[in-house]
């Protein structure tokens, strides 16, 4: 894609995220709360909506009252989870189709700000850079860096879940990558077999190895949200997902994605999974990335305050350029230049300013940075602390976080940090 002649010094940038935002939409339809997608804060299904099933009523009133807007009133399309409806906004009187934005502008006027949401797009490729922050590079390194527990037994009896983009088997079995051995989960959806690797896969690989390397007893499973949408899920659909993990639950949950959201408020879909499900588990947590944004703007889930935000740290200590902070990273960890496990095979870079470059894997790993890796490193060290001494997964948690210590960023002030393994 060409960068727009009106763009800045930050043109790069700018069409970084322009190219990122046209994979997911090669991939499923989605809208975006702006008109030049380099300067969205949100993306979001075009049609529908998501309300508590006891606002339906409501809803359907102030839709009926507003005909001068809609014409009908909708419809549900279904229940994600109980307690959570996706609504079918009806199309407007002026003949202009649907506009979620429009629609919601109207609905706060009738019900109140943030009753009825957005159905919105979690993603690996979040506002303004990527998370993971890079694309993926060749390493000359053989072994994982951060380096693997010295404990072989770290983990032992903790059940962790990764919901990502999937597994990719041959890494479990591979010799260059023996921490991977006995992880299970469901197999990358990449299409047709072929050499050139897709934007984002082998990310749910990457993770589930950071994960081990901390933890290399724990039980780890990677579930899949599909690659082939430029690495990104409905909110309706990522909520169905973990509501059927937690049907059988983990100790710890990792989530290396997130969104910002309209308003920045809480996402609903997450807001419901926790009031019926997963706050009703004392020994389920969730560890979630904080986003690559640079910004203090909330990521969620990250920033609920029943999720640990996991932020990202340069190997000298300081909080990554890339970072989210403040709501969104209740703890840093190290998220630069990680190197893990990653298929084989080449790869032609999408974003700028590196559109075009050809990279190729051949040793099974490679090296990337995000909070898409801090997050995975906090989830292993979790479990591997629950195995040593804590009594259940949110004593360990807190024992974690307890052990961060406060560092005067130069840029940020003090925060929270973890030492590098």
């Amino acid at each position: 894609m060409t960068a727009t002649p009106d763009d800045s010094a930050s043109a790069d940038a700018r069409q970084r995220v322009r190219d990122q935002v046209a994979l997911i939409r090669a991939g499923t339809e989605v809208a975006a709360d702006t008109e030049d997608d380099a300067d969205f804060n949100y993306l979001h299904d075009p049609d529908h909506l998501l309300v508590r099933e006891d606002l339906l009523p409501e809803l359907r009133a102030a839709l009926q009252r507003r005909q001068d807007v809609f014409d009908g009133e909708g419809d549900t399309v279904g229940s994600p989870i109980a307690g959570l409806s996706r609504y079918l906004l009806p199309n407007r009187r002026d003949a202009q189709g649907r506009s979620v934005v429009d629609a919601l502008a109207v609905l706060d006027e009738e019900l109140g700000e943030g009753r009825v949401t957005p159905d919105h797009f979690l993603h690996v490729t979040v506002a303004g850079t990527c998370c993971p922050a890079t694309e993926p590079a060749e390493t000359g390194l053989t072994e994982p860096w951060p380096p693997r527990s010295t404990d072989a037994t770290a983990g032992s009896g903790i059940r962790v879940t990764v919901v990502d983009t999937g597994l990719h088997h041959p890494a479990t079995t591979k010799p260059a990558t023996p921490w991977l051995a006995q992880v299970s989960g469901e197999a990358e959806e990449t299409g047709q077999a072929r050499p050139e690797l897709l934007e984002y896969e082998g990310h749910g690989t990457f993770v589930a190895g950071v994960v081990r390397c901390r933890a290399p007893a724990a039980a780890v499973h990677v579930e899949r949200f599909s690659v082939m949408a430029g690495g990104a899920i409905r909110e309706s659909d990522l909520i169905v997902q973990l509501a059927q993990t937690l049907a059988e639950p983990p100790h710890l949950i990792n989530l290396s994605a997130g969104c910002r959201s309209r308003n920045n408020l809480p996402l609903l879909s997450f807001e419901v999974l926790w009031d019926s499900l997963l706050g009703q588990l004392p020994n389920t947590v969730l560890v979630a990335a904080a986003g690559n944004d640079g910004s203090s703007i909330p990521f969620w889930p990250a920033a609920f305050g029943w999720a640990v935000g996991v932020g990202s740290l340069d190997r000298n200590g300081d909080v990554s350029s890339f970072s989210n902070h403040g709501v969104s990273a209740d703890v840093f960890a190290l998220g630069r230049n990680h190197v893990n496990a990653f298929p084989d095979g080449s790869y032609t870079c999408r974003e700028a300013p590196d559109t075009g470059d050809p990279r190729v894997f051949g040793t099974g790993l490679a090296r990337w940075s995000g909070t898409s890796f801090a997050a995975p490193l906090v989830t292993g060290l979790i479990a591997a602390r629950m195995y040593a001494d804590a009594p259940d997964t949110r004593a360990a948690r807190d024992a974690v976080l307890q052990s961060a210590k406060t560092y005067q960023d130069p840029r940020l002030g003090p925060v929270q940090v973890l030492p590098n393994p």
